[in-house]
């Protein structure tokens, strides 16, 4: 199991799944680069990035089969994960080292050392996407972590949007207390520890020990400066200041995952008072609106999910997450079964708030082909009973229908041949493997 987010790349580079670029970029290019990049399915390696000495890393999950990597190979990465996420593993505290660290001033330049990048047109500043945020709560001493999008404000200000647990909780505590909030941010972890930072967890567990369950052995950590805070060892880029409670400001729009702009009323400000980083460090860039960013939503998501609906549904086969559509469109692969059984099942998977549309599919389409979905939509389903509309459901916070406030309409779809009169599907003549191999391949190098 990976312990770093180097040791990630080292994996997936040893696979062929690195796309080093060497030639040198600027940080203005760099978003229309990875998006046209993404497409390859590669971790995406820049190695010259003008005017800065780290590298800058994307893409860092391109495709399904990263996870499997991740879990040691296992042929089900969802069951490795589900049951990771059952255990906790205590925290192993280790000598801070490795390490350069430089003092921050309130009128030094964090961009001079990060390339902070403004990712979509009308985005209101440059944005760090994959910051880990922690803070120690004050009352319990249990250091609460999370993913929380951070808007650049000059100089060494960072705006820092607390708008979920446990975070805005232990906030709340020390605002109330007139004290000051210590904050250590880090940037450049491995999947597995990005994913577990997004997990909900009981307030009095710390989600590094998540982690470490999820790992199977325990996540080393290391002490922040001049705080109670313990950041992950091994982490490339660490930001360590306080908290200004007084210096709110609007945060945003920031194209998000949606791929629409979304806007924070107020969020408060990160002061920040250092920059610690490793040698030649690797800063992990995201676009939300990205491929990367569906694939761990997906992951997630699907893992809960599927355990579940498999077991009260013994019919369904699969579940795929149609991409860039933020986890809420999925296909269901299904063995023979009455149509009041596949309503069922519609019904159950809308009910989960990300979901907004869902089609069944029979055995013989591949639900990973929207060619081949969108060929059983329109010849297997009859649109006046085969189509279920339910209004007025919970939906994603992110999607913009659901910032109305009456809830979101949801569709299923039955696109199955069962119980329905239709001729049998055109299946292309087998010929012999063998033989066809050896064309294929020859054409594959030639080409």
């Amino acid at each position: 199991m990976v312990r770093s987010l180097r040791e990630y790349l080292s994996l997936m580079d040893q696979k062929g799944w690195v796309l080093p670029i060497k030639d040198r970029v600027f940080r203005e290019d760099m978003p229309e680069i990875i998006e046209r990049l993404s497409q390859k399915k590669r971790v995406l390696l820049f190695e010259d990035v003008d005017g800065y000495d780290c590298r800058v890393v994307a893409n860092l999950v391109p495709e399904e089969r990263a996870f499997s990597l991740l879990f040691d190979g296992a042929e089900n990465p969802y069951d490795a994960f589900l049951k990771g996420v059952e255990r906790v593993e205590k925290k192993v505290k280790v000598e801070r080292k490795g390490y350069s660290t430089i003092e921050i001033k309130d009128d030094d330049e964090i961009m001079d050392f990060l390339p902070i990048l403004k990712h979509y047109v009308e985005d209101s500043a440059p944005y760090i996407t994959t910051s880990i945020v922690s803070a120690v709560d004050p009352e319990t001493s249990i250091v609460g972590r999370g993913i929380h999008r951070m808007e650049y404000r000059g100089n060494n200000r960072l705006g820092v949007s607390l708008v979920n647990p446990p975070l805005t909780d232990i906030m709340e505590k020390y605002r109330s207390s007139g004290k000051d909030m210590p904050l250590s941010v880090v940037i450049g972890v491995d999947p597995i520890m990005f994913i577990s930072m997004a997990l909900k967890v009981p307030h009095d567990v710390d989600k590094l020990e998540v982690t470490g369950g999820i790992k199977g052995e325990a996540v080393e950590v290391m002490e922040s400066f001049d705080s109670l805070i313990d950041v992950p060892f091994g982490s490339e880029i660490i930001l360590e200041g306080f908290l200004d409670y007084h210096d709110l400001r609007k945060d945003g729009p920031l194209g998000e995952i949606s791929g629409y702009y979304m806007n924070v009323e107020k969020t408060p400000t990160l002061r920040v008072r250092r920059i610690s980083f490793q040698q030649n460090p690797l800063y992990h860039v995201l676009l939300p609106a990205s491929i990367e960013g569906d694939m761990y939503l997906d992951f997630v998501s699907g893992a809960h999910m599927e355990e579940r609906a498999k077991r009260l549904f013994p019919f369904l086969m699969e579940i795929n997450f149609v991409k860039k559509t933020f986890g809420s469109s999925v296909v269901a692969k299904i063995r023979p079964v009455g149509r009041d059984k596949i309503k069922s099942l519609i019904v159950f998977l809308l009910s989960f708030p990300m979901i907004k549309k869902v089609v069944v599919v029979d055995e013989d389409v591949d639900g990973h082909d929207l060619n081949d979905v969108e060929w059983a939509v329109i010849t297997r389903c009859h649109a006046d009973e085969d189509i279920l509309i339910i209004p007025g459901l919970s939906g994603q916070v992110i999607d913009p229908e659901a910032r109305r406030g009456t809830g979101v309409a949801k569709v299923g779809i039955n696109a199955t041949s069962y119980g329905k009169s239709l001729e049998g599907r055109a299946v292309v003549i087998k010929g012999d493997e063998e033989r066809i191999r050896k064309v294929l391949s020859s054409i594959k190098e030639e080409g």
